[in-house]
């Protein structure tokens, strides 16, 4: 495929910005603490949203806490109204300059958990996330999220997954994908939950090594991929690299592995032609990792 943008998650460590600066939910009716918090988050947002282009890097993902807690019933102030104006200009800006940002809800986002108010919480966190896009984004900010626990009966829990996705709102659902992980779900799962919701599908190849039915994690590589591709019609397919920091472990290494970045294109580009697609550098070293295979990629 079309490599067309790489990018990086939730802060920029050259600038050492954040988009998710938090607070103690203790400290939540603390106005001043409250705003202050955002207006930092905001700040910063547009900061590295100018250094990114400066760069030339065009995909970011936003960090789930950029308005700390604002789905917690105590979350007392319109921040949409209250921050209009740094909203409309980070909108604007991304408008301008054709930047793509998403967001990934953290691991206590669990649409199909067993307990009512777990769900509840996670379908208010999800139409915030769709509130967030909807302010900064235009229509190609998407949600990635995982299905979720097994809780003993994983189609069960698939099915609940689903369920509870028919009960956003339209907006929301709209911008809903979900992503295999390393642990629980495979991409065959993902694809199924996406595939009931008519929404698209995340492919992560750390997570496709560390969880997979087929006896080779390389195995219908191809094919899922084509169906993964399939799933997203005719919007700008975007996929997750992130490498293990050592053989064998989950945890995300410094920097995405050259084999991991150019497999996951070459599987891509047999399946998918000369179509566009963005790649998410899920790597602690953030925006150094975009810059480094951008050049390498370049110097090809």
């Amino acid at each position: 495929m079309r490599l067309r943008h790489l990018g990086y998650v939730g802060q920029n460590l050259s600038l050492g910005l954040t988009t998710g600066r938090t607070l103690r939910l203790a400290n939540l009716a603390n106005e001043e603490r409250l705003t202050a918090a955002i207006a930092a988050n905001l700040a910063d947002l547009d900061a590295i949203l100018k250094w990114n282009v400066a760069h030339d890097i065009r995909f970011f993902r936003i960090a789930s806490s950029l308005i700390p807690f604002a789905s917690h019933p105590d979350f007392a102030i319109d921040w949409r109204e209250r921050f209009a104006a740094p909203l409309e200009r980070i909108a604007a800006y991304a408008a301008e300059h054709d930047l793509r940002l998403s967001m990934h809800p953290g691991q206590y986002t669990v649409l199909n958990a067993v307990k009512a108010n777990v769900v509840e919480n996670a379908l208010a966190e999800l139409e915030y996330h769709a509130q967030v896009l909807d302010a900064v984004a235009g229509e190609a900010g998407t949600i990635t999220l995982h299905i979720g626990g097994a809780y003993g009966d994983r189609e069960a829990a698939k099915e609940r997954a689903v369920g509870a996705a028919k009960r956003l709102s339209d907006r929301a659902l709209a911008r809903l994908t979900f992503e295999h992980d390393d642990t629980i779900f495979d991409l065959d799962d993902a694809l199924e939950v996406a595939g009931a919701l008519n929404l698209p599908a995340v492919f992560d190849i750390h997570h496709q090594r560390c969880l997979h039915r087929r006896p080779d994690w390389r195995d219908d590589l191809p094919e899922l991929l084509g169906r993964t591709l399939a799933s997203w019609g005719g919007r700008v397919p975007k996929a997750h690299v992130s490498s293990a920091r050592a053989p064998g472990e989950k945890a995300h290494a410094d920097h995405v592995h050259d084999a991991d970045l150019d497999l996951t294109l070459a599987v891509l580009t047999d399946v998918g032609g000369d179509r566009p697609i963005d790649l998410m550098l899920e790597a602690k070293a953030k925006e150094a990792a975009a810059l480094r295979h951008r050049a390498r990629l370049a110097g090809r």
